[in-house]
């Protein structure tokens, strides 16, 4: 009898230039053969499976914060599609699933989802989130990423970073990655981690 592999749920967080596009992309096709099925979803699953993301080019330009009941009501929806996506998905097998920044950027960069809760109160009910079976954090030299990408403040992207470092110290399974170095090197430390799961 064949043993069918897992499903794998994996995200990537790191801020905007950190890299996070071109490592999904390459470690889509380096990974292909592996699974049967690559899915790729940015922050969010939506329903029905459709993502209908609109790039937003200029996420920190945008109209002002939602209010405290707006906020609650948009985490608990983001719960829900969370909760459901992972219900459908878990029962498939030798599927990777790519999140590309996840749920948890609200605790980040509020500013980006005029999100309006507390720390404490959006850290607990985070908590109650299915969480990916690994954590790829991208670290970049600020000097790197304003090259690539000049959306935000030298203040707000080191604020960032050290927030996405300070998270990473909280995951068990997690990798950070330092994405100016070799990228093959990078893509090889990424695949050994996932494949670990595989022979699990």
């Amino acid at each position: 009898m064949t043993h069918l592999r897992p499903t794998i749920v994996i995200s990537f967080m790191g801020v905007d230039g950190s890299g996070k596009s071109t490592l999904i992309y390459k470690l889509s096709k380096k990974l292909s053969k592996k699974f049967k099925k690559i899915k790729y979803l940015h922050l969010r699953p939506y329903l029905f499976l459709t993502n209908k993301r609109t790039v937003n080019s200029n996420p920190h330009n945008q109209k002002p914060q939602k209010s405290q009941f707006e906020s609650l009501l948009q985490i608990f929806i983001w719960l829900f599609m969370y909760i459901f996506f992972f219900f459908i998905n878990l029962r498939k097998k030798n599927q990777l699933i790519i999140f590309d920044r996840y749920a948890h950027d609200l605790l980040i960069d509020k500013t980006r989802y005029r999100f309006n809760l507390s720390k404490t109160l959006t850290k607990y009910i985070l908590n109650l989130f299915p969480q990916p079976n690994l954590w790829i954090i991208l670290r970049t030299p600020i000097q790197l990423i304003e090259k690539r990408k000049k959306e935000l403040s030298t203040s707000e992207l080191r604020r960032q970073m050290k927030e996405y470092i300070n998270f990473a110290k909280t995951k068990k399974s997690k990798i950070i990655i330092d994405t100016s170095r070799n990228i093959t090197k990078n893509l090889s430390l990424i695949t050994k981690k996932i494949l670990l799961y595989l022979n699990d």
